[in-house]
């Protein structure tokens, strides 16, 4: 007699609902349905990736630098020609598949900031289903601070396979999380709020929250949402991070045609593309600032109370950052001195204006913080 673990019949029981979901045929008639089996595969691997400890040990990277980036690819992409053109990092180099097989880590030094990147195995066709080390990949990617996705141009199609087994590792590039909250009760049924957005229809709503056992709930969509938006805040596992797109090799086609490609990714993904040769170095400060911008960085420069601003090495600090959070990173235990702050630069109105410690900086300010004489 062959008796089948709990895990097991877990495991049986997704293929099984995987096999249904890809039979089924996508239209209007099906929208209810498809979207309850999604509900149902997603509470499934949320139950086994709790059984199996969030998906098992993933690759040991200590983050360092101001911000983190992670490079992904499928194999032979040109990341590890990337990598050492950026950091100088020198990372096994061939002309063939599966050259990198752990995390190689480097830091690249942009406007001031030293941004870590991370060139990580590469993905193969099936990693969100075990293959590869699929679940170490995506461990990392979940703990960076954006994510690169490199991509060779003769083969852009391959950007959205590599995309898609990312969306099934349960990361969402250049998506924000769904503005979507839910209040539990203990009786009263399911209550939806919309304010005219755009959502699923109640039926699936309700339906979608019944099988993550949740059966009186007040829920509020705050903005125009999907079934699948429903499904990933229900989950609790998803990732929501930034991605910019790198299109290497851009010296083997012809230049309109390179920007052909580019604007059509552009348009279907949303996110920033930029062109490139890692084996010539082509349009790499380009891409330095690109991922400047999109971690979204910026420098603060200090100056002494009666000195000079130094120019040369700027304090790198995140956008939305105010005086007090600068004086925070800089000392903390003398932070709770600060008075107020002198500041030149496109967040104030007048040269070295004097502010107080909650107004928010701007990329380039100069700062001179002026603490309690104790």
């Amino acid at each position: 007699m062959i008796f089948m673990t709990a895990e097991n019949a877990t495991g049986s029981k997704l293929k099984e609902l995987e096999d249904e979901y890809s039979k089924t045929k996508h239209n209007k008639a099906t929208n209810k349905h498809l979207g309850i089996l999604r509900a149902k595969i997603a509470k499934l691997k949320k139950d086994l990736s709790a059984k199996k400890g969030h998906g098992g040990i993933g690759f040991s990277v200590k983050k360092s630098g101001d911000a983190t980036v992670a490079l992904v690819g499928f194999p032979n992409a040109g990341k590890s020609s990337l990598l050492g053109r950026l950091t100088q990092v020198e990372s096994k180099v061939a002309g063939y598949a599966f050259t990198t097989v752990s995390v190689i880590p480097g830091i690249l030094e942009h406007n001031g900031a030293m941004i870590q990147i991370l060139d990580l195995p590469g993905l193969i066709r099936g990693a969100h289903a075990g293959k590869g080390d699929g679940a170490k990949i995506a461990s990392v990617i979940r703990v960076s601070d954006l994510l690169l996705f490199l991509v060779d141009i003769n083969k852009a199609e391959e950007l959205y396979e590599l995309i898609n087994e990312i969306n099934l590792l349960g990361i969402r590039p250049n998506r924000q999380t769904p503005r979507i909250r839910i209040e539990r009760h203990q009786t009263g049924g399911i209550i939806v709020a919309a304010n005219n957005h755009k959502i699923p229809d109640k039926d699936t709503v309700v339906g979608i929250l019944n099988e993550f056992s949740i059966f009186n709930a007040d829920i509020y969509f705050y903005e125009d949402a999907t079934a699948d938006d429903l499904i990933d805040i229900l989950s609790g596992n998803v990732v929501y991070i930034n991605g910019v797109v790198v299109l290497n090799k851009i010296d083997t086609m012809e230049k309109n045609k390179a920007e052909k490609i580019s604007n059509e990714i552009k348009k279907k993904t949303g996110m920033d593309v930029v062109k490139i040769s890692a084996a010539y170095g082509t349009n790499l400060d380009e891409l330095g600032d690109l991922l400047f911008s999109r971690l979204r960085l910026m420098r603060i420069y200090l100056k002494p109370k009666d000195g000079i601003a130094d120019m040369e090495k700027p304090f790198i600090s995140k956008e939305g950052a105010t005086v007090m959070d600068v004086a925070k990173a800089l000392h903390s235990k003398t932070a709770k001195n600060l008075r107020y702050a002198y500041v030149d630069g496109k967040s104030v109105r007048f040269r070295n204006q004097k502010m107080g410690i909650d107004h928010v900086l701007q990329d380039k300010d100069v700062v001179t913080l002026v603490y309690r004489e104790i």
